[in-house]
C-alpha cells in the first residue's frame, strides 16, 4: 500500500526517476539538474490555484501556448521529450506570444502566431533530442493550421491549402517542403475556403460557396473511402477533389479514418471507417465497416434518415473513431456521441467498446440557466467542442458577467466569471486531469490550468475559460507590445491532440 502511494506521488512530480528507490550518489547530479528542471518549471506558471476572476485576468494578459497531457513525444516541453506526463507548463520558446492556431498529432505539433510565423516541434520533427519550437515559415496570410500523422496543412486568407511536413520521416512530399495543393475543379468567382478539418492522412476544406473539397496527403488517406468520392479508393495524393453533392455544406469535421459533414439545412452525412459505429448505422456488420458513399447517417434521427421539422444540428466534430453533433430542437439544446466509447468519450459515464446508436450526453444537454437581463430561463448550448483522439471537451455558452471595455474605464462587475470548461474520456496522459490516470466516463469540470501545484483535488475551483475582452499590449507579459496596438482583443481558445490538451490566447480580428 505505501508503494502504491509513493508510486502515485511520485507520478505527479518531474523527473523523479523511480519511485521504489532512492537517488544513489552516482545519479546526484543529475538528480540535481532534475530539481533545477522542476524549479524552472514551477515558476511559469502561478504557484496557487485560481478563482475564476484569477484565471480570466491572468489568461488575458500571459501569452502563450500551456499544454497539459503527454510529454513522450516532446509536445508539452520539447526541452526534455520523454519526461513525465501530466504537467502543466508553458511551451518554452513561445512564451509572450498571441496565438492564431494550433495543432497537435500524436509525435509533432505546430502553432502559427499573430504574425503569421509557423512554428514545428516534437520528436516527430526534430528527433529525439532538446530542442525548442523552431520557427519553419512566416506568412502574414497564414490563419489555421492543422496536423495530420506525417504533415501539417495551412489554411490562409488567400484560399491556399498548403501542406509542409511534420514529420522526419519520409513522406509524400519528397524533397518539396512546401507544397500548395490545387482544386479540382477550380474555386468559383468570390468563392473562398472558410475552414478546413484533418485526419491520420486526409483532410477536408468548406468553401463559402457550400462546397467541400477532400484531398488524400498519402497512399492511404482513402484507404477506407473517407474522402466521400464513392467507391473508387485509387486516389492522386495531394490534389484537392470537389465531393460531388447538390446539398451545401457549413463545416467538416475528420476523423482518424471517416469524414462528417453538416449541410446548412441542419443534416449530417458521413463515410469512411465505420468500425466501431462512428457513422451511425446501428448495430455492427462487416458489410458496414467501411462505407464509401457520402450518405446521411442512418440512426441520427429517430425517425431513421428523416430529420423532425424541429430539428437541426448546429455543430459537429470528430475524435479517431468517435463522432459528436450538437442538436437544437424546439427549445432543448442536446450533444449526442457515437462510435468507439471504451474510454468514456461517449460520456454518458458508461464505457462502451463500440455505439451504432447516438446517445445523449446528459450533463451537456437539456439545461438551463436564469437570464437575469432577460428575467427568465434560456437554453444552455455549447460555444465550442474540441475533440481529441480519445477525450473531448467543451466550452459551455453560459452568461458571463465579462463586458468589452474598450475605453479603459471600470465596468467589469467584481467577482468576475467566464464560460465553464468540461473534459471527459482518456485521460492516461493527464489530458482531461493531471495528477490522475482514471478514464472520465462523463464531462467533469477540470481544476484551473494556471498552476503548479495540485492542491486539494477534490476541492478544486473549477476551470473557467476567458471570454474577449481588449487589454493593453504593455499588459500582456513577456510580448513585444512595439509590434501590437496599444489595445489588443484578446480571447482564450482551446486545442487537443491525441494525449494532450492545450489552451492559448488569440487576437480577435
Amino acid at each position: 500500500m505505501y508503494s502504491e502511494h509513493r508510486q502515485a506521488i511520485a507520478s505527479f512530480l518531474p523527473f523523479l526517476g523511480s519511485p521504489a528507490s532512492e537517488p544513489s550518489a552516482s545519479s546526484k547530479p543529475e538528480q540535481d539538474a532534475r530539481d533545477k528542471i522542476r524549479k524552472q518549471r514551477a515558476q511559469m506558471v502561478p504557484k496557487s490555484e485560481l478563482t475564476a476572476a484569477e484565471q480570466l485576468k491572468w489568461a488575458w494578459t500571459h501569452p502563450g501556448l500551456y499544454v497539459i497531457g503527454s510529454n513522450e513525444f516532446g509536445l508539452a516541453d520539447p526541452q526534455h521529450p520523454g519526461s513525465v506526463s501530466g504537467i502543466k507548463c508553458a511551451v518554452p520558446g513561445l512564451e509572450g506570444k498571441l496565438i492564431r492556431s494550433a495543432a497537435f498529432s500524436k509525435t509533432h505539433a505546430a502553432a502559427v502566431d499573430s504574425s503569421g510565423a509557423l512554428f514545428q516541434w516534437g520528436t516527430g520533427f526534430a528527433g529525439n533530442a532538446p530542442h525548442t519550437p523552431t520557427c519553419t515559415l512566416k506568412d502574414a496570410s497564414i490563419c489555421e493550421v492543422a496536423a495530420t500523422d506525417h504533415f501539417v496543412v495551412l489554411r490562409d486568407n488567400k484560399s491556399r491549402i498548403r501542406v509542409l511536413s511534420g514529420s522526419n520521416a519520409p513522406n509524400q512530399l519528397g524533397s518539396n517542403t512546401d507544397v500548395t495543393l490545387s482544386f479540382e475543379p477550380r474555386l468559383g468567382w468570390r468563392e473562398s475556403v472558410v475552414s478546413m478539418s484533418a485526419g491520420r492522412s486526409h483532410i477536408a476544406v468548406t468553401t463559402n460557396s457550400g462546397h467541400v473539397y477532400t484531398a488524400a496527403l498519402d497512399k492511404d488517406g482513402n484507404s477506407r473511402g473517407q474522402l466521400g468520392h464513392g467507391s473508387s479508393t485509387v486516389v492522386q495524393p495531394l490534389q484537392l477533389h470537389r465531393i460531388q453533392s447538390d446539398l451545401r455544406f457549413t463545416s467538416t469535421a475528420c476523423g482518424d479514418e471517416h469524414t462528417l459533414l453538416l449541410t446548412n439545412d441542419g443534416d449530417v452525412l458521413g463515410c469512411g471507417a465505420n468500425d466501431f459505429g462512428q457513422l451511425a448505422t446501428g448495430a455492427y456488420s462487416s458489410g458496414k465497416a467501411t462505407m464509401r458513399e457520402l450518405a446521411p447517417l442512418p440512426r441520427l434521427w429517430k425517425n431513421g434518415f428523416l430529420r423532425p421539422q424541429d430539428a437541426y444540428a448546429v455543430g459537429i466534430a470528430a475524435g479517431a473513431a468517435t463522432s459528436y453533433a450538437q442538436i437544437v430542437q424546439g427549445e432543448a439544446r442536446r450533444v449526442l456521441a457515437w462510435g468507439r466509447g471504451i474510454d468514456g468519450q461517449l460520456g454518458t459515464g458508461t464505457l462502451t467498446h463500440m455505439q451504432g446508436v447516438p446517445v445523449v450526453i446528459p450533463e451537456l444537454s437539456d439545461r438551463e440557466e436564469f437570464d437575469e437581463a432577460l428575467q427568465a430561463r434560456r437554453p444552455l448550448g455549447l460555444r465550442s467542442l474540441i475533440t481529441g483522439a480519445n477525450h473531448a471537451l467543451a466550452v459551455c455558452d453560459n452568461r458571463s458577467n465579462v463586458v468589452l471595455d474598450k475605453s479603459g474605464a471600470s465596468v467589469n462587475a467584481s467577482p468576475l466569471f467566464g464560460h465553464d470548461v468540461v473534459v471527459w474520456g482518456s485521460n492516461a496522459f493527464g489530458q482531461c486531469e493531471p495528477g490522475r490516470r482514471h478514464r472520465f466516463a462523463e464531462p467533469a469540470h477540470p481544476p484551473p490550468l494556471f498552476t503548479s501545484t495540485l492542491g486539494n483535488l477534490d476541492n478544486k475551483l473549477p476551470l473557467q475559460a476567458a471570454p474577449p475582452q481588449w487589454i493593453e499590449s504593455a499588459q500582456l507579459r513577456d510580448a513585444d507590445s512595439s509590434s501590437l496596438p496599444k489595445k489588443v482583443l484578446v480571447e482564450q481558445m482551446f486545442v487537443a491532440g491525441p494525449d494532450v490538451t492545450a489552451a492559448f490566447l488569440r487576437s480577435c480580428k
